[in-house]
């Protein structure tokens, strides 16, 4: 398909990251636009700070912004979640990372998702140039 790319690499090498950076670059140059990077973490907890720190300290966009998701579980209580907090403050402004439950955010990015690319109406405007952010809020 046409815009999608594999970087291969490991998790905890800085090196694989700035492979992936450049791929990405080298993709971002063709489009001649601000970049917004967004690393969706699927991972284990385990693995979130160094995969985190790597994207963030290898990846970040040069020319827009850069965000990581993180879905929960996040930490296995408040001492390992503040840890991790902590972790992930050291290489990201807190208004760059977001928490998600993996199983409430699954279902609500696939509707929007379909949403959004199901309806020729909305495909226009459903894109930065018009939508500033998106607060799904749970109650």
């Amino acid at each position: 398909a046409t815009g999608v790319h594999y970087v291969s690499g490991l998790y905890d090498d800085p090196k694989d990251f700035k492979a992936l950076d450049a791929a990405m670059a080298a993709e971002e140059a063709t489009m001649g636009t601000k970049a917004m990077r967004i690393f969706y973490l699927s991972i284990p907890p385990s693995i979130f700070v160094p995969v985190a720190q790597n994207a963030a300290r290898e990846c970040s966009s040069a020319t827009g912004e850069t965000r990581v998701i993180v879905e929960k579980p996040f930490g296995r209580d408040l001492t390992s979640s503040r840890e991790l907090t902590a972790s992930l403050a050291e290489v990201l402004a807190e208004e760059n990372t977001y928490r998600i439950d993996h199983y409430l955010g699954k279902e609500l990015i696939e509707n929007i998702t379909v949403l959004r690319f199901s309806n020729i109406i909305f495909q226009p405007l459903w894109s930065r140039a018009y939508i500033r952010n998106v607060q799904i809020c749970f109650s």
